[in-house]
């Protein structure tokens, strides 16, 4: 029997963020008896989907950090191009590199090229760069990589027209992938719900979830803002945030100085997102920009009804449950819609999120095809 494929993902660090769900979401559905997926991490620790993806037959190999959070380190470069070049030097299995890590794929791509690489695929996840130096020097590192990549990918319709240029997208080259989930894991159980809101205290409470890291980005602290107004009329609410990041401790100062820190859960990194969802009666993101949120996805996929700043793709409203609102709106408006998207009735949207291509089974079939042609591999012509 032939040997699998063997896609390489480049990635920063296979924590429980939005892409990295998406890829693992993909990666436990896809034939691993056909395609097998290995990871080029950055930053150099473990992270929280490594064991499961060792146990399901995948490899992670580091590259060195050469920027954090706030902060590129200009001296690492060489040392960067140096392993990158080491690697795949010694790795020519890898014929398809798959992308997400955008920001230095123009130093990667080249290299990956030279040693032999033929399908390199770019992933756009997001609408914006960042702020500050960071956000300028990444900028400019996106521009070359339209010369390398041969395949080009986006999370959504917003993510495409941000990352590549017009003439690639009017030449039909650009492909939009949907982020998808497996919508049985977040199908509505109304006893899983009584169990959660009981184990994490939400009895008889007025639950908004937010699930996101704390990045500068995802503008928790507005959403604090508005429990504070909220609280002056719903005193049952409580706000749960899943999710860790740099900015956590601010979001918590934020919360000491309303007083209103025992109206809020930090729940941290979890692998129990759709029992929490469970538990809620609304979701919230106020982000300022996202590409394609999964976790809004995942929450329509529970059933909830959600309030998402405008700045995050319209293209998250794939059951016509997302009220979008302008972060220039004051709190009390903010406040006003997550009341009445709490107290709309929870329905099973099952059905719903795999008529509308967001469910895991859908998206993976292609992605699978997508992979075993680029590599010309024995197993499409048994498909076929």
């Amino acid at each position: 029997m032939a040997e699998p494929i063997r896609v390489l993902q480049i990635v920063g660090r296979m924590d429980r963020g939005g892409i990295e769900t998406m890829i693992m979401n993909i990666y436990r559905n896809i034939d691993r008896e056909k395609v097998q997926f290995d990871f080029l991490a950055h930053y150099g620790k473990e992270a929280e989907f490594n064991d499961e993806i060792r146990s399901l037959g995948g490899r992670i190999y580091e590259m060195p950090a050469i920027r954090d959070e706030t902060h590129i380190y200009y001296w690492k470069l060489f040392e960067y191009i140096k392993a990158l070049d080491k690697f795949f030097k010694e790795h020519k299995e890898y014929k398809i590199i798959h992308c997400h890590m955008t920001n230095t794929a123009s130093i990667y791509m080249p290299i990956a090229k030279k040693h032999g690489v033929t399908c390199l695929i770019s992933h756009s996840h997001s609408t914006k760069g960042k702020a500050g130096l960071v956000g300028v020097v990444t900028d400019f590192l996106h521009k070359p990589i339209y010369k390398y990549a041969t395949d080009m990918l986006a999370c959504s319709e917003a993510a495409k027209k941000w990352f590549y240029p017009k003439e690639l997208i009017d030449s039909g080259r650009v492909k939009v992938i949907a982020n998808a989930i497996d919508a049985d894991r977040f199908r509505f159980n109304p006893e899983k719900r009584s169990e959660m809101r009981a184990k994490l205290g939400l009895e008889n409470k007025t639950v908004i979830a937010c699930v996101a890291r704390f990045r500068e980005e995802k503008n928790q602290k507005f959403l604090i803002d508005i429990l504070n107004e909220l609280l002056k009329t719903r005193k049952d609410a409580m706000l749960v945030f899943a999710g860790d990041g740099p900015c956590e401790e601010d979001c918590k100062k934020r919360a000491e100085e309303y007083g209103i820190s025992d109206n809020i859960l930090f729940l941290g990194m979890r692998s129990d997102v759709p029992d929490i969802l469970q538990a809620a009666d609304a979701f919230a993101l106020t982000s300022f920009w996202e590409g394609l949120p999964v976790t809004g996805i995942e929450a329509q996929a529970s059933g909830l009804h959600c309030v998402i700043s405008d700045g995050v793709t319209e293209e998250t409203d794939a059951l016509g449950m997302v009220e979008f609102l302008s972060l220039d709106e004051p709190v009390s408006k903010w406040a006003e819609k997550l009341t009445e998207a709490a107290e709309k009735p929870r329905k099973d949207t099952y059905e719903a999120i795999k008529a509308s291509g967001y469910d895991i089974h859908t998206t993976t079939p292609w992605l699978q095809e997508f992979y075993l042609k680029k590599a010309g591999s024995p197993f499409l012509k048994k498909e076929e």
